[in-house]
């Protein structure tokens, strides 16, 4: 039994290699990934995991993993929806943790992948200081006020 085909024979080699051409660039996304890296550091230059991170503008808040990383690579529109990260936008990174300052980046987004320079969190600081107010338990001498237990821990 004998194949025809369609194509002669000049045309069949062009032809596969487009279809390959094809399926290579639906497989990639055809444009590239759009993806914004960083990680998130200690002052002592140790990985920070579960620190909440957001992007402005995008809507996106996400939490770093084991290693402080994150990785960014999509928005949320009005509805809620994931769309793609905006080409060629102004962004700005927030990075907060309960007992540390919050962090800001602002940084350029073109396109592609782009990888932050690592984000370093600051301890909040407590300043204690000397009370002028007189607590001498003698001046108190009705506790029935008390919300809690008295001086002496009964």
């Amino acid at each position: 039994m004998l194949y025809h085909s369609r194509f002669s024979a000049p045309f069949r080699k062009p032809l596969v290699t487009l279809a390959a051409v094809l399926v290579c660039a639906s497989v990639t996304g055809c444009g590239g990934k759009r993806i914004i890296h960083g990680q998130i550091l200690s002052r002592n230059g140790d990985p920070m995991d579960r620190v909440i991170v957001s992007l402005d503008p995008g809507g996106v808040e996400l939490i770093t993993d084991e290693q402080g990383a994150f990785a960014i690579d999509y928005l949320r529109d009005d509805e809620g929806e994931r769309v793609k990260l905006d080409k060629k936008t102004d962004y700005t990174l927030e990075a907060f943790r309960t007992g540390y300052h919050i962090e800001r980046m602002n940084f350029y987004f073109k396109r592609g992948e782009l990888f932050l320079d690592p984000l370093t969190m600051k301890e909040d600081t407590i300043r204690l200081r000397a009370s002028d107010d007189d607590i001498d338990p003698e001046r108190f001498p009705d506790r029935t006020n008390s919300s809690g237990s008295n001086y002496e821990g009964e």
